[in-house]
Order: structure tokens, then sequence, then C-alpha cells
């Protein structure tokens, strides 16, 4: 790693958490709800999703809205978070012990994620793995459905940029979507793309 980063910010789904949409959509499915199926995108929200993950609908609301859209009125809100949990798998131990030791190293973690308050449960409990919390691994944690922006619009860097002071020089972004990775090098950030289940902790020697 360059001796210039000071600062490394992840996404979640999809870089530090395995996602499985096949199963995520086979959940909807069994819940009688393909048409929420088709919604279910890793790295850019459908509208209804894109709503929810910027704050602008609660978890209720977007459940009401995937029952009408379904017309599967007798579906719960748990029904619908166990099937939107289906798509978040675990966190692969070398991630996390990736994470200790860049904080053990004194640089700066931090998260930016496209993200929903019923996700954040289930990812939460995914770092508890080695008997610590996801903030432990954290400088700070900024989610889309927090800040009212999602990637890759620039005003969601911009917002956790202000907060947290960090130069964007000295910053390694790292997401698996590629319209967020242009966003980020637009504004200029050093940036990393990993492909699908790659080991990316070359990055960090």
């Amino acid at each position: 790693m360059e001796n210039t980063i000071r600062n490394i910010v992840f996404d979640l789904g999809g870089v530090l958490v395995d996602l499985d949409i096949d199963r995520c959509r086979a959940a909807f499915l069994s819940l009688g709800m393909p048409r929420v199926a088709e919604l279910i995108d890793p790295c850019y929200p459908a509208e209804m999703i894109g709503r929810l993950e910027r704050g602008d609908l609660t978890f209720h609301e977007a459940c009401e809205q995937m029952r009408r859209l379904d017309d599967r009125p007798e579906v719960t809100d748990s029904q619908i978070a166990w099937a939107y949990g289906e798509f978040l798998q675990g966190i692969r131990p070398w991630k996390l012990h990736a994470l200790d030791e860049l904080r053990r190293r004194g640089i700066r973690t931090c998260v930016l994620s496209n993200n929903n308050p019923s996700s954040m449960e289930v990812i939460r409990r995914r770092f508890t793995a080695c008997g610590k919390t996801m903030d432990d691994y954290f400088d700070r944690i900024y989610l889309s459905y927090e800040l009212h922006e999602l990637k890759p619009s620039p005003a969601i860097f911009h917002k956790m940029l202000a907060d947290s002071g960090m130069d964007p020089d000295e910053t390694l972004f790292i997401d698996d979507g590629e319209r967020n990775v242009a966003t980020a090098r637009e504004l200029g950030f050093q940036v990393y793309m990993p492909s699908e289940g790659e080991d990316f902790s070359h990055l960090f020697e």
C-alpha cells in the first residue's frame, strides 16, 4: 500500500460482506413475490429500493409497496426482512483480521454504503464472529439512509468528507460498483474495484 494512504473507505456488500443475489431472489420467489425479486441489484438499486436506501421510505413503508407490487398483502415485514437478509452472506475471516491490522498501523478505516436499516441489522451481526462489534473495526460508518444520499452521487462523498475531514488524495476507496468507483476517482480518491470473491489483501501490504 502506498505510503500516502492514511484512510481506507470500504463498501460493505460485495466488498466486505459476501453477497448471494440468487439466494435472495429465491427467497422472494418463495414468498410469492417475483416482481420484487426482479428489483434486487447488488450495486444500483431499483427506484423503490433506492428510496428505502436513501431514507425516503421507512422499512415498513417499503414493505407496503412490495406487498402491493406483487399483490401479497399477507406477507409480513419480518418475512420480507428475512428474504432481503438472504442477500447477505458471511464475512471472510481474513477481512476482519485485515481491518484489525490496518487500525493497529494507524490507518483510518471507514464504511460508505448504500444500505437500509433492516439489512444493517444482519450485517452488524456478521461482524461479531471474533467477539467484537462492527464499530470496533471502523472509525466511522456512513450509510445512505442516514445521509439521505446514494452512491454514485457525488453528494454522498461530499457529506462523508465534510464530516470526516479526510483528504481524497490520502484516501483509498474500495467498491465493487463501477459507477461508484468512477465518481470517487473524479473526486480525487485513489480507488480499487475488486472482482467478485477476490482476495484483495495485497492492497494492504
